[in-house]
């Protein structure tokens, strides 16, 4: 069987917001659960902020990691994950490129809904459950959502962390299924879900937890199987335009990012 290769496209210079070992310990996280045949390599975004913690986050870091796919596609690379669970410039990514591109979030809560009825999202700050609601109903499932709770964590900070973020995130999920009626859980952040906590927190709460790192990794390695991409009858094939320079007074690059 031929190898795959898949681009895991970070969506902040984690080796410098983190470390400059973190890409590699993703990547090793990764080949843990890959297919033989599979072969990821994880590359940071040119320029980001230190976290996507809220859409201007997002719309900040868009155009590199459209960049980052465009490149990995020039590469002769299959497919391509959006290392972020709100699914950052997956659109734009869809319409710029012809490999499958996949987004954590949208894999994660579809594979949730395969093993349960209701979900909640357990994100890293307390700023999210409006996010993960509007996320929700974007799919046109909301009502499938029993609470999005947070755990007054920043991004960096849940990346950086230790044992004791283990005890904080089963707190949180512990109150989504007593206290919401939650029968699925999903971590709804990427850094918390490199630190592995799912099969413990599985032990200790008796319900599916779905880590949106390895359901990302197995639905593009189930689409790459299956020989398809998405679908240009939804998301039609953009062609990249110049960027035309205004003559009129403008901020100076990167002034309010």
């Amino acid at each position: 069987m031929s190898t795959s290769r898949l681009l895991y496209q970070l969506v902040a210079p984690l080796d410098v917001v983190v470390g400059p070992d973190e890409p590699a310990r993703r990547a090793a996280f990764l080949k843990r659960f890959a297919q033989s045949e599979t072969a990821i390599e994880v590359r940071t975004p040119a320029s980001g902020r230190d976290s996507i913690e809220s859409t201007w986050d997002a719309a900040i870091v868009g155009p590199y990691l459209v960049d980052g796919v465009l490149q990995a596609e020039a590469e002769g690379f299959d497919g391509a994950i959006i290392g972020c669970f709100s699914d950052p410039a997956l659109d734009a990514a869809r319409e710029a490129a012809d490999i499958p591109v996949i987004g954590p979030g949208q894999a994660a809560v579809h594979m949730a809904l395969q093993l349960g009825d209701r979900v909640s999202i357990i994100s890293p700050n307390d700023g999210d459950p409006g996010r993960s609601r509007a996320f929700m109903r974007a799919m046109g499932l909301e009502d499938r959502l029993a609470s999005a709770r947070g755990m007054g964590l920043s991004v960096p900070e849940l990346a950086r962390s230790n044992e004791a973020a283990l005890d904080r995130i089963a707190d949180t999920a512990r109150s989504c299924v007593a206290e919401d009626g939650a029968d699925v859980l999903i971590l709804g952040c990427m850094s918390m879900a490199f630190l592995d906590p799912t099969p413990a927190l599985v032990a200790r709460l008796g319900v599916p937890v779905i880590n949106p790192v390895i359901a990302a990794l197995k639905t593009a390695e189930m689409t790459l199987a299956h020989g398809l991409t998405h679908s240009r009858a939804r998301w039609p094939r953009s062609q990249g335009k110049p960027l035309i320079q205004s003559t009129m007074p403008s901020m100076k690059q990167g002034e309010f990012t």
